[in-house]
C-alpha cells in the first residue's frame, strides 16, 4: 500500500484492490481500528481509475471520483468488488455520453440490494445506449458552444494578438501553444478543473524554462478570463461555474537582475563565428545577410533588438554638420516596450559603421534596413536570439516533439561566454563610462532622463534633429569612440579566430571541443600602481 494521505479529513491510500484487500479493510471496522473520521483506498487497478472504497467506523461505501465529480456507487453491504468496477465503468460511459450517473447508480444498488442477480441487476440499471451522433464539427463548436480549451486558445489569440507589438504576438501564442497543453486540448472548458491546470503547471515547471512556464500560465490565466468576461455561456459556464481557481494555478518566477557583461573581445568573436558559420540549423539554409548585418547593429548600436530590427530605409536622414554621418530614426510607437516610455529616438551613426553594414545590402523593395527571409518581413528579436542559440550549440524543439540536435557550441570554442542582445547594452555604457562619455551612454541606450516635456512627445524626429531632448552632439561623440573600439577589436580578433576554426576538429568527430583559447585583450590605459603594502607591526 502506498503512504497515507489526508484527503477531506479521511485518510488516504492507493492500493490495488482484491477480494481479500476489501476484506481486510473491512475487518478494520469490526476490530474498531478505523483511523480518525475513516480511511479511503483508491484502486490502482488498470481500467479502475477513481474507484474508490471508503471505510468509516459504521460502513464501507463505494465511490466514483471524476473529473466531472464524485458519484456515490453504493454500500459494500450489497456490492462486493466486481460489483463496484460494473457500476464505475457504466457512470464513466454515463458522464461521456453526457448523461447524470447517480440514477442508474441507485436503481443499480437497489436492485442488487433486492436480491437480483448481478446479470439482471445491469440489465435493470443500465440498458442499451443509442448510437452516438455524429461528432461535431469545429465550426459547430466555435458557434454553438461549449468551447473546448483548443477553440478558446484560437479565439482568444484571434482577440488578442492584433493588440500587441509586432514580434511580441509570436512569442505570446508560442507560449500559450507549448504541448504540455495538448493533456486539455480536447476538454471543454467548462470541465478543466484545477487539479487540470496544476498538472499542466507541472509539466511546464519540469520541462520548460522557469520563465517560460511563468508566461505560459500568465497567457492560458488571461485566456480563461477572457473567455469568463465576453464569452462566458460558449465556454458553458453558470454564474455557479466561474473558475474562480485559474489564478491560483501560478508558476513562482521573478526575473533576476541580469550583470553578465560580455567583453568587446567576445562580441566582435561572436560577428566572426557568425559570418564563417552560415549554416548551422540543420538544413542547408544559410543565415540572411540581413541577421547577419542586424548582429553588427547589436553590436554598433547596442539598441534593443525590437526597435533596431524594424529600422526603416525612410527613418535615416543625414546628420547636420556630420559629413557621411546619418541618423537612424524610431518612433514613440516604435520604442514602446523599453525604459524609454514609448519616446522617440534618434542615433547618429558614423561612416565606418555605415561602410560595414553596406556589405550585407541586397537589392531589395523591401523598406526595412535589416530584411528577413521572409518576403516584405524585417529581423525579429526571435531571429537574433535564434542566431545566437543556434552558435551556442542549443537544441531546437520542433513541432510534434521533433528536436534539432546541434554537436557544437561554436562561441565556446573561440572562447566566448554565452550571451543575450540586450547584454550588449551594458558593454557599450561600461566602455563609455570609463572613457568618461557615460552621458553619451546614457543618450544612445534611449535611458530616461526623468522629464516628460511636450517636445519629448513630438512624434516626427526628422523636426528635432537640433532638439536638446535627442543630444545628438553628445551621441555622435559616443558613437564616434564605441564604433572605433569595435572595429579595432573586430580586426585584432579576426586573424585568432580563423586560426581557432581551422584547428578546430571536424563536427561529426567524438573528440569533445578543446579548452579556449586565452582572449587577447588589446592595448588600454595604463593602471594606476598598487600601493605597498605597510609592514604589519
Amino acid at each position: 500500500m502506498a503512504k497515507a494521505k489526508e484527503r477531506g479529513g479521511y485518510e488516504r491510500e492507493r492500493v490495488h484492490l482484491t477480494a481479500d484487500a476489501v476484506a481486510r479493510a473491512m475487518r478494520l471496522i469490526d476490530e474498531g481500528r478505523v483511523p480518525g473520521r475513516g480511511i479511503e483506498f483508491a484502486d490502482t487497478a488498470k481500467d479502475a481509475t477513481g474507484l474508490t472504497l471508503r471505510v468509516t467506523k459504521a460502513s464501507g461505501t463505494w465511490y466514483l471520483r471524476h473529473r466531472r465529480g464524485t458519484i456515490r456507487l453504493g454500500g459494500t453491504d450489497v456490492m462486493d468488488l466486481q460489483a463496484a468496477r460494473i457500476a464505475a465503468a457504466r457512470a464513466r460511459l454515463d458522464f461521456a455520453a453526457g448523461f447524470d450517473p447517480k440514477f442508474d447508480a441507485e436503481i443499480f444498488e437497489r436492485s442488487l440490494g433486492e436480491g437480483t442477480a448481478l446479470p439482471e441487476a445491469v440489465e435493470l440499471a443500465y440498458p442499451p445506449f443509442e448510437p452516438r451522433r455524429p461528432e461535431r464539427t469545429e465550426e459547430d463548436r466555435r458557434r454553438d458552444g461549449p468551447w473546448e480549451w483548443r477553440d478558446l486558445v484560437d479565439l482568444f489569440l484571434e482577440h488578442h494578438l492584433p493588440t500587441l507589438r509586432e514580434g511580441w504576438d509570436s512569442q505570446y501564442e508560442r507560449a500559450i501553444r507549448l504541448p504540455e497543453f495538448a493533456e486539455i486540448a480536447e476538454t471543454p472548458v467548462c470541465d478543466i478543473t484545477l487539479a487540470d491546470f496544476e498538472r499542466v503547471r507541472d509539466a511546464l515547471v519540469r520541462n520548460q524554462a522557469p520563465s517560460t512556464a511563468a508566461r505560459a500560465m500568465a497567457n492560458a490565466r488571461a485566456a480563461l478570463d477572457w473567455g469568463h468576461s465576453d464569452h462566458s455561456g460558449l465556454c458553458g459556464w453558470t454564474e455557479q461555474d466561474v473558475p474562480w481557481w485559474s489564478n491560483r494555478a501560478k508558476v513562482r518566477y521573478k526575473a533576476e537582475t541580469r550583470e553578465h557583461t560580455p567583453t568587446v573581445t567576445e562580441l566582435v568573436r561572436t560577428i566572426l563565428v557568425a559570418e564563417h558559420c552560415r549554416a548551422l540549423g540543420g538544413t542547408d539554409q544559410e543565415t540572411t545577410p540581413g541577421t547577419i548585418a542586424a548582429l553588427w547593429a547589436v553590436v554598433l548600436t547596442a539598441q534593443r533588438t525590437g526597435a533596431l530590427g524594424g529600422t526603416r530605409r525612410d527613418g535615416i536622414i543625414p546628420v547636420p554638420d556630420h559629413p557621411g554621418w546619418c541618423a537612424w530614426t524610431w518612433t514613440g510607437e516604435e520604442m514602446k516596450g523599453g525604459t524609454s516610455a514609448g519616446r522617440p529616438h534618434g542615433l547618429p551613426i558614423p561612416p565606418e559603421a555605415l561602410e560595414v553594414l553596406a556589405r550585407f545590402e541586397r537589392e531589395s523593395d523591401t523598406n526595412w534596413i535589416f530584411p528577413s527571409r521572409a518576403s516584405g518581413k524585417h529581423v525579429t528579436s526571435d531571429g537574433l536570439n535564434q542566431l545566437l542559440y543556434r552558435l551556442q550549440g542549443r537544441p531546437k524543439k520542433g513541432k510534434k516533439g521533433a528536436v534539432t540536435v546541434r554537436k557544437r557550441d561554436w562561441l565556446r570554442l573561440v572562447g566566448v561566454r554565452h550571451w543575450i542582445p540586450h547584454d550588449a547594452r551594458r558593454t557599450l555604457s561600461s566602455y563609455l563610462a570609463d572613457e568618461e562619455l557615460g552621458g553619451a551612454g546614457s543618450a544612445i541606450l534611449a535611458h530616461s532622463s526623468g522629464k516628460d516635456s511636450e517636445e519629448a512627445r513630438i512624434e516626427d524626429i526628422t523636426r528635432r534633429v537640433y532638439a536638446r531632448a535627442q543630444r545628438f552632439p553628445l551621441k555622435a561623440k559616443g558613437m564616434a569612440a564605441w564604433v572605433r573600439h569595435v572595429l579595432e577589436a573586430y580586426e585584432r580578433e579576426r586573424p585568432i579566430v580563423e586560426r581557432m576554426l581551422r584547428a578546430a576538429p571536424p563536427v561529426e568527430a567524438p573528440d569533445p571541443t578543446p579548452d579556449p583559447e586565452p582572449i587577447v585583450r588589446g592595448p588600454g590605459r595604463p593602471r594606476k600602481p598598487k600601493a605597498e603594502k605597510k609592514p604589519r607591526r
